[in-house]
């Protein structure tokens, strides 16, 4: 798998770009990213507005496009009701793990207090 271009990378790749004489395959090399990833991160700060004769660089040249990806499956309505059983008890108070999984339907079935704790509980492996 390719190697994830940082903020730092791709500012690394538009200075080198931009303001030496470098080639791509040498900017490549010394970011550890591939010639075509280093041509499309520049290309893309130039799309973005970016002038290596009047500008400086600046996030908005360098920063993560937006992903794009699977739309959520839950409605607003599902969620306002999650975080309303999430946040506070009737009494004002946090509430724990087991409080919260305890008011959780599993299917149609819902967990008992035991079984809650079983379910939020972990041990120092689980936690690596």
């Amino acid at each position: 798998m390719a190697k994830q271009s940082t903020q730092a990378d791709r500012v690394t790749v538009v200075a080198l770009r931009a303001y030496t004489t470098k080639t791509s395959s040498e900017i490549a090399k010394i970011v550890g990213l591939s010639i075509a990833t280093v041509n499309h991160i520049y290309a893309r700060a130039i799309e973005r507005g970016f002038d290596p004769i009047h500008t400086k660089i600046t996030d908005e040249y360098v920063q993560d496009s937006p992903r794009t990806g699977r739309p959520t499956k839950q409605d607003p309505e599902t969620v306002n009701t999650i975080l309303s059983k999430v946040r506070l008890d009737r009494y004002g108070r946090e509430k724990t793990c087991a409080d919260i999984a305890g008011r959780l339907v599993y299917g149609k079935r819902r967990f008992t207090e035991n079984e809650a704790d079983e379910e939020a509980w972990t041990d120092e492996e689980d936690a690596r």
